[in-house]
C-alpha cells in the first residue's frame, strides 16, 4: 500500500461520474444524417456524427468569470471541523488505484498546512452508497511532495499524528456532495479529533497553486484549478507590466474545464511561459505551458505528459473523431496550430497510461514543439 500511496501523491489525475459509461455505450452512435434528427434523439452531433451517450461538460468563454466566481465563493466557505473548530480546506481529491480508494484533504490550521488522508479497500464513491475508510493526519501539505521527496512522505505515512475511522456518507454523487464523520485518536496522548466536513465539486477542483511575483515574472506552483484562474486574471489587472510565467513544480491539474480557460488567458494576453533547469511540470501544467505564446525550456526541467481517464476508459479507447476530445483538440490547435496542435495531443495519450507519466526527453521537446525556445 506504501508505494501505491506514494505513485497516488505523484501522479494527478481526474475522475468523473461520466466515466462509469463503458467504451462501448460511450461510442455509440445513432444513425441520422442531420443535426435536427440528432436533437430529436437526445444526441449529440460532432464531426457529422450523432453520439448516443455524450454529455458536455465544457464551460464557454462567456460562463467562464461567472462560474468561477460562483466555484471560488463555494471554496471559500468550504471548512473542515476539528473539535468543534472550522479550518480552511485547501485541497481535497479522491484518487482510486485499483481495488483502494483514497480521499485526500489538506487543510490549514493557522500557519500549518496538514493532511487528512482515508483509505478504503473495495469501494469507489462514485457507487453512491455510505461506507467507513481509515482515517491518518499528517502534519505538513503531503500533495506538495515531488518525487524527490517520496521517502519523507514514506516516513510521514509510518508516522501519522492521529489514527481512527471516518464515516463516509454520499448525499449526491453527481454534485460530487459527500459528507464525512468520524473520531480519530491522537497518537501521543489521549487526545481525540472529532471531526466532520462535506465537499462539494467545486472544493475538487479548487487546487492549491500559488502564484508570486519575483524580478518582473510571476512564479507558478502547486495543483492547477479554479485558483489559478482568478489568481491569473489578479495578476492581469494588478500586475499589467508581467509579462513571463515561470512554472515551478506543478503536478497536474483537478479542473480540466477550467485550466484551458486559464491557458486561454496566458495566449490572449501574450504571456511567455518558461521553464528553469529545476523545474518539474505534467499533466494540466504542461497543458498551461503549451499556453504560451513563448515557450522557453531549459535544458534539465522535467516535463511529464500521459492520457487522461474517466474511470471505466481512458482516452485512448475512444474513436479520435469523439466530441470527448473537442476541447482538448481545440485548445491545442490554439497552442501549436492546425497540424502540429492535433497531433502533438494524440501524441500525450500515447505516451503513458492515464495513472503513469511519460518524462519527454530534450528531442521530444524540440521535436513537439513544446518549446520555441530550449537553453542549454
Amino acid at each position: 500500500m506504501k508505494n501505491v500511496l506514494i505513485t497516488t501523491f505523484l501522479v494527478v489525475t481526474s475522475l468523473s461520474c461520466s466515466g462509469q459509461l463503458n467504451v462501448k455505450e460511450l461510442s455509440k452512435t445513432y444513425n441520422v444524417t442531420t443535426k435536427k434528427e440528432c436533437d430529436n434523439n437526445n444526441g449529440y452531433w460532432y464531426n457529422n456524427k450523432c453520439w448516443a451517450n455524450f454529455e458536455d461538460e465544457g464551460i464557454s468563454k462567456k460562463d467562464i468569470d461567472r462560474v468561477a466566481k460562483e466555484q471560488f465563493k463555494l471554496i471559500k466557505n468550504t471548512k473542515i471541523k476539528i473539535n468543534g473548530k472550522n479550518y480552511p480546506i485547501i485541497f481535497f481529491m479522491p484518487e482510486e488505484d485499483g481495488n483502494e480508494l483514497f480521499l485526500i484533504t489538506v487543510f490549514k490550521e493557522g500557519d500549518n498546512e496538514k493532511t487528512l488522508l482515508q483509505i478504503a479497500e473495495n469501494v469507489s464513491i462514485f457507487n453512491d452508497k455510505n461506507f467507513e475508510t481509515h482515517g491518518l493526519i499528517f502534519n505538513g501539505n503531503l500533495v506538495k511532495l515531488s518525487e524527490e521527496e517520496s521517502p519523507i512522505l514514506e516516513d510521514l505515512y509510518n508516522n501519522p499524528k492521529a489514527i481512527g475511522n471516518i464515516n463516509v456518507i454520499v448525499n449526491d454523487i453527481e454534485e460530487l456532495d459527500v459528507s464525512f464523520k468520524g473520531n480519530l485518536n491522537d497518537v501521543t496522548s489521549d487526545s481525540t479529533y472529532d471531526i466532520s466536513f462535506t465537499t462539494n465539486e467545486a472544493i475538487m477542483g479548487a487546487g492549491d497553486s500559488t502564484i508570486e511575483i519575483k524580478d518582473n515574472e510571476a512564479h507558478i506552483n502547486g495543483t492547477l484549478g479554479t485558483l489559478t484562474f482568478i489568481q491569473l486574471k489578479d495578476v492581469i489587472k494588478n500586475h499589467p507590466n508581467i509579462k513571463t510565467l515561470v512554472l515551478g513544480n506543478i503536478s497536474g491539474s483537478v479542473n480540466d474545464e477550467v485550466n484551458m480557460h486559464t491557458g486561454r488567458l496566458v495566449r490572449e494576453h501574450g504571456f511567455t511561459t518558461k521553464v528553469l533547469s529545476n523545474s518539474v511540470i505534467a499533466s494540466g501544467g504542461v497543458d498551461l505551458f503549451c499556453a504560451g505564446k513563448e515557450r522557453i525550456v531549459n535544458k534539465g526541467a522535467k516535463i511529464g505528459v500521459h492520457s487522461w481517464g474517466a474511470g471505466a476508459y481512458t482516452a485512448t479507447d475512444i474513436p479520435k473523431d469523439h466530441p470527448a476530445h473537442q476541447y482538448q483538440i481545440e485548445f491545442f490547435t490554439m497552442c501549436m496550430g492546425k497540424e502540429d496542435g492535433p497531433e502533438y495531443y494524440f501524441y500525450t495519450l500515447d505516451s503513458a497510461s492515464f495513472d503513469d507519466i511519460h518524462w519527454m526527453s530534450d528531442n521530444e521537446i524540440k521535436k513537439r514543439k513544446v518549446a520555441t525556445k530550449f537553453i542549454n
